[in-house]
């Protein structure tokens, strides 16, 4: 069984590396069209998301 001080370290490397990776790991997640698709589907379904889209889109 790992110590504490080892679980606290791989909690922060791990939180460390989303962190510097984040915009790799959104762009390979949402680069996949039904995630894609799945994702703008759901926040849609949010009024002030929609709103706010809706106004941006069509100004």
């Amino acid at each position: 069984m790992l110590s504490l001080l080892t679980r606290i370290a791989l909690l922060f490397g791990g939180i460390y590396a989303v962190y510097r990776y984040r915009y790799r790991i959104f762009n390979r997640v949402f680069g996949n069209p039904a995630i894609r698709r799945i994702f703008i589907s759901s926040s849609m379904k949010i009024p002030f998301i929609r709103n706010k889209m809706m106004h941006q889109a069509f100004r």
